[in-house]
């Protein structure tokens, strides 16, 4: 189960901001400048010109791991004025609803195909032996 929680905490973060700025109560302005800044981490993240070149294995990666974070707090500071904590929780529930039956349609994918996989062996068994 601690591999579903990690997925669906990576997987809530998006989650949140597609509600956040689908949300009428918040301001336009404050929705444009979460998408800037957004656009502007994500654009550094890909981007071949870092402050460490990324080929420089793990010390290339840490100026990610420390502007990152830094990027989503001045969006933060940026964007005042709307309950993240209730959209985060909503955002959890759901991915994890989501996680769940994706690993149920999975699990029964995963049978059903045995049992035509089954069937089919019980055929040709059929036929051959005659």
């Amino acid at each position: 189960m601690r591999f579903i929680s990690q997925i669906t905490d990576w997987l809530t973060t998006p989650y949140t901001i597609y509600l956040v700025l689908k949300d009428p109560a918040i301001p336009r302005s404050v929705k444009w400048r979460a998408v800037i800044g957004l656009a502007v981490i994500l654009a550094y993240v890909i981007s071949p010109f870092d402050i460490i070149p990324d080929f420089i294995p793990f010390a290339g990666w840490l100026d990610d791991i420390i502007v990152v974070p830094l990027g989503l707090a001045l969006i933060r500071v940026f964007t005042p004025g709307f309950d993240i904590v209730g959209k985060r929780a909503r955002a959890q529930t759901s991915v994890k609803r989501i996680i769940l039956w994706t690993i149920f349609s999975l699990a029964v994918a995963v049978l059903l195909g045995l049992a035509w996989l089954g069937l089919l062996i019980y055929f040709i068994v059929r036929l051959i032996s005659g």
